[in-house]
């Protein structure tokens, strides 16, 4: 594994990565993985920076996890018991996983990140899109890189799968969902992805399932009562209404502010002119709240 991200790094020319000395003093009961690496560089900036590995004197430990270093702005962390690699996603506030051992990870991480750099660390023409965004196809060979090298990496595959259901291929984004939920049956936004694909494939009864699986996966989590009330939704469009009602019950004891939430998103979507995201919201709304004034009215004009 080692000689590989060595490999890959030396396609690269000097200064384009940083990487560090090797490293000898170790714990040999470290995760093989993390061995791995620092064995081979004791901290690295790979990519100008884009990635960073904290020298192991750096290192900082929170329970059983081991802050390595940052991917971009997000922290990385290393599980010490499992080897398995964590990412602190700054958009979300929420831990990750990213990768089943940092060495495989890192290895599949270079090589994607050189479809966007050429050998002298200059960005590629065509890989950015006129929105500034990683063109689809782009992004979806990158996830497929990281895969190559560590096939139980359980985010790339899930951000995979979403880049291949914005492409149309619902068919093989469930395909990638499927192993997701499979290996970690308590990710509950794998779940909700795969309610969506199933909802767009007219099956209206499996999406409301996997939406309850979502909120099952993990009771306490924050969005367990959003989990539901998409299963609500999907009742209602299903014309189910004792379902419907069953589910709205469950996400409102989760979280009696749902309802007007939705209907405050909807209201700025359809002020943002994202007409589709709003009718979503007052959908969801409706379903929680089917006899509500405003909810009906804002529904009335989304048509």
């Amino acid at each position: 594994m080692a000689d590989g991200l060595r490999r890959a790094l030396q396609k690269f020319a000097d200064g384009v990565h940083a990487p560090g000395e090797p490293s000898a003093a170790l714990d040999a009961d470290l995760p093989a993985g993390l061995l791995a690496v620092y064995q081979e560089m004791d901290g690295a900036e790979l990519y100008h920076g884009d990635l960073v590995l904290h020298p192991r004197l750096e290192w900082r430990r929170d329970g059983g996890r081991v802050e390595v270093g940052a991917l971009g702005e997000d922290p990385l962390a290393v599980d010490l018991a499992t080897g398995a690699l964590w990412r602190l996603e700054g958009d979300s506030g929420e831990w990750i996983e990213e990768g089943s051992s940092l060495d495989r990870w890192l290895w599949g991480w270079v090589e994607g990140q050189g479809l966007l750099y050429d050998r002298d660390g200059e960005f590629r023409d065509k890989v950015v899109g006129d929105d500034g965004e990683l063109r689809r196809e782009v992004a979806i060979a990158r996830d497929r890189a990281i895969l190559k090298r560590d096939p139980k990496a359980i985010a790339p595959r899930w951000r995979l799968a979403r880049e291949l259901a914005r492409a149309g291929d619902s068919e093989a984004a469930r395909d990638e969902l499927e192993v997701v939920v499979a290996a970690r049956s308590r990710f509950g936004w794998a779940w909700y992805d795969l309610a969506r694909i199933s909802e767009k494939l007219g099956e209206l009864t499996g999406a409301r399932e996997e939406a309850i699986a979502a909120a099952d996966a993990d009771p306490g989590y924050e969005h367990a009562g959003f989990f539901l009330a998409w299963a609500a939704r999907l009742a209602a469009l299903d014309d189910d209404d004792s379902a419907r009602a069953a589910l709205a019950a469950r996400a409102i004891a989760l979280d009696p502010d749902i309802a007007r939430r939705q209907l405050e998103g909807a209201r700025d979507n359809l002020e943002a002119g994202d007409r589709a995201a709003a009718r979503e919201m007052i959908e969801v709304a409706r379903a929680l709240a089917p006899t509500d004034l405003a909810v009906l009215d804002l529904a009335r004009k989304l048509g």
